[in-house]
Parts: structure tokens; C-alpha cells; sequence
């Protein structure tokens, strides 16, 4: 029975280590996916759709630029439109950017095709994400295709018969196409800011993206500047919704696999009851020989300890080596079509104190619940 409890609390210890590598090994795949997809910080508006900032906004960041010369901000002009190319049609976000986008999101690394540089095709040109050329079945910008916005302009004045006066029609050349991430290339078509300000009729930016070596100090200070009139947002929390999914799966994933710690524990609380009855004389001598109840429970406490502290480290060292062949060497593919071959995982100093908060708990709490009567029943 104690070979059974000391191989369950192994198991469970080796489970609990290895998952939880996994979902950080997942959730860092992820940020690097969006790192060049997301800006060190967003500052979006409260409220409404674009961001309109004060002659003293516009201090504060000269201010910034002058004292973080190696931060860079730049203002993002963001509509709905849809897309059309032949028969194709696809609706998607187009984003007005300055050059320094192309530079702070190293689009040039993800180039899947670009049109002869020397060709002067003006400012009506368009970066389209892959997923956005998938739809539109461009495969190739080799001559550059043209392809045609729209852009809705309802008013107050629309009506039925003046409808086709409420969308503006524009026929752009494509010059690239890239893959940054899967989901911002579903999503996003890329245009020189200029020309998306004429089209789209705007003169205030959607929001502001901020490149900085500094994201918490530059935080600290938009926070004590603009108070509750933007919203800030660091990488994780611009997916927040994808990263809170996660945490929650990896939430109850834990307390499962608590509750089969708790199951292999009470084990211990078995063997030490076989224990017991198997030491029935044993016990008995003892107690008359005057041992207290307090020595008798220490006794089998320490027992059961001594079985919990086996398998948390026998559980702990299996887990680490899986954990390290897979990182190093990699048994558990992804499969094909996926970014990397193995399923990524990464060991936390700050998840093996988890593991070994949880386990150790579990297993102190039921041997001290498990020895407190055994020994003086027995005895009696």
C-alpha cells in the first residue's frame, strides 16, 4: 500500500509539473507570435473612435521623444472596409501607418512577396496580411495586382435612392504580402497613412502605437498625464482576451489535477492505517511502557511525510526530465502545419514552487489527519 500511495503522489507530482510547462510554454509561443504583430504599448481612446489629443498632449509627447530617444510613436488611422479582386471579396481593417511602422514591426522579415521596388506605383498602394490575399486569391505581387476599396460613408443624409453616393470606391495597387501573425493576417491590410487620412475623411489618428526599451516607466508617466481619458494596453493585455482563455484553462486543468494529488493522497492516509494495524503489538509495548499519544502520532506522521516527500521528489525529477527531454530533444510533435515541430514547453522556477506548495500541503494536511487517532485506537 505504500509502494501504491508512493507511486501515486509520483504520477500526480510528475502530471501537475509537466502541464504546467506546457501552458507556459504555449502561452510564450504566443507572445512571440504577436511580438512583432503588437506595440510595446497601445493607447487607444476611452471613448469614440478616434483619439484626439491637446496641444498639451502633443508637448508631453515631444517631451517623451526628447528625454526616450529610443522610443518611437506613431499615430494609426484605422477604418472597416471591404476588398474586392475579381470575384474575390473580403472585409478587413485598413491601417494607415507612417514608414516607421514597416521599421518597429519588422514587416521586411515578413515578406512572403513584394513588388520590383523600382516601380513607382504612388501613394494608392496596399500591404495586404496573407490570410487577407488568401481570400482574394492574390498568390503573387509580381506584376502588382489591383485591387479595389470600399468604403462605407452613411450619414444622416443617406437614403435609398442616394445609397451609392454613401460608398467610396478606390482602385489601389498591391504591392506585398506578409504574414506577421495568423490572426493579424486575417484582419489587416497596411496603406500609407497620408492616402488612408484623404479616403477615409479622418483627422485624428484611431490610436497610438509606442515602441520603447522602457514600457513600464513611459506607462507611469501617459498614466499620471492622461488619467482615465485612454486606455493603455502592454502586449498581453491588447490579447486579452485569448490570454485570459487561457489562464482559465490552465486554472482548471490545475485544480483537476489537484483533486488527483488529493485522490493519491489518501493513500498515504491507507498505508498508514495497514501500518498501524500491522504494529498493533509494537504500539501497544510503547504504550505501556508510557509513550504518549503525541510520540505515537509523531511517529506515524513522519512516517507518512516520508512517503509524501518520496513521491514529490521521485514525481518532480520525472517530471523535470520530461520536461527538458522535450525542450531539448522533443518527443510530443505538433504535428504538420504548425509554427514549430514540437509542442513548446518551458520550466518556471515559479511553477516547481507551485507543484511543490500544492503537493506538499495535500500530503501534510492527510498524514496529520490520518495519524492524529490511528496510533491510540490501535493502541486501545
Amino acid at each position: 500500500m505504500s509502494l501504491t500511495a508512493l507511486v501515486g503522489l509520483s504520477l500526480g507530482t510528475a502530471a501537475m509539473t509537466v502541464v504546467l510547462s506546457a501552458f507556459a510554454g504555449l502561452e510564450e509561443l504566443i507572445v512571440d507570435q504577436f511580438q512583432d504583430a503588437n506595440p510595446d504599448l497601445k493607447i487607444s481612446p476611452a471613448s469614440g473612435p478616434t483619439l484626439s489629443l491637446t496641444t498639451a498632449d502633443s508637448l508631453f509627447f515631444q517631451e517623451i521623444a526628447q528625454n526616450h530617444p529610443q522610443s518611437n510613436l506613431a499615430a494609426v488611422y484605422k477604418k472597416r472596409i471591404l476588398l474586392t479582386f475579381g470575384d474575390n471579396q473580403h472585409i478587413a481593417y485598413l491601417i494607415g501607418v507612417d514608414t516607421s511602422f514597416y521599421r518597429t514591426h519588422r514587416l521586411s522579415d515578413h515578406i512572403i512577396t513584394q513588388a520590383d521596388p523600382a516601380l513607382d506605383l504612388g501613394n494608392y498602394t496596399l500591404s495586404l496580411g496573407g490570410g487577407v490575399a488568401y481570400h482574394l486569391g492574390i498568390s503573387s505581387t509580381n506584376p502588382p495586382p489591383v485591387a479595389t476599396v470600399y468604403l462605407p460613408r452613411v450619414s444622416s443624409e443617406t437614403t435609398l435612392l442616394n445609397l451609392s453616393d454613401a460608398i467610396e470606391a478606390e482602385n489601389v495597387f498591391v504591392e506585398s504580402v506578409f504574414s506577421l501573425q495568423p490572426d493579424f493576417d486575417q484582419q489587416y491590410v497596411i496603406a500609407p497613412a497620408a492616402w488612408v487620412k484623404s479616403f477615409a475623411g479622418m483627422s485624428a489618428p484611431s490610436y497610438l502605437e509606442l515602441h520603447t526599451d522602457s514600457p513600464r516607466e513611459l506607462r507611469k508617466l501617459l498614466e499620471q498625464h492622461f488619467k482615465n481619458s485612454v486606455l493603455l494596453a502592454d502586449p498581453l493585455q491588447q490579447e486579452a482576451t485569448l490570454f485570459k482563455v487561457m489562464r482559465s484553462e490552465r486554472l482548471v486543468v490545475l485544480a483537476i489535477l489537484s483533486f488527483v494529488v488529493l485522490l493519491a493522497s489518501f493513500g498515504v492516509v491507507s498505508a498508514l492505517t495497514i501500518i498501524a494495524l500491522e504494529k498493533k503489538n509494537d504500539i501497544r509495548t510503547l504504550w505501556s511502557m508510557g509513550a504518549s499519544d503525541r510520540l505515537l502520532r509523531a511517529v506515524f506522521f513522519k512516517n507518512g511525510m516520508l512517503i509524501v516527500g518520496s513521491g514529490w521528489i521521485l514525481g518532480l525529477t520525472l517530471g523535470i526530465s520530461l520536461i527538458l527531454i522535450q525542450q531539448y530533444i522533443g518527443i510530443i510533435p505538433l504535428g504538420s502545419g504548425y509554427v514549430q515541430e514540437y509542442y513548446p514547453v518551458r520550466l518556471t522556477f515559479e511553477h516547481v514552487l507551485l507543484t511543490t506548495g500544492i503537493v506538499l500541503t495535500i500530503g501534510t494536511v492527510l498524514s496529520a489527519w490520518a495519524t492524529r487517532n490511528v496510533a491510540r485506537k490501535v493502541g486501545k
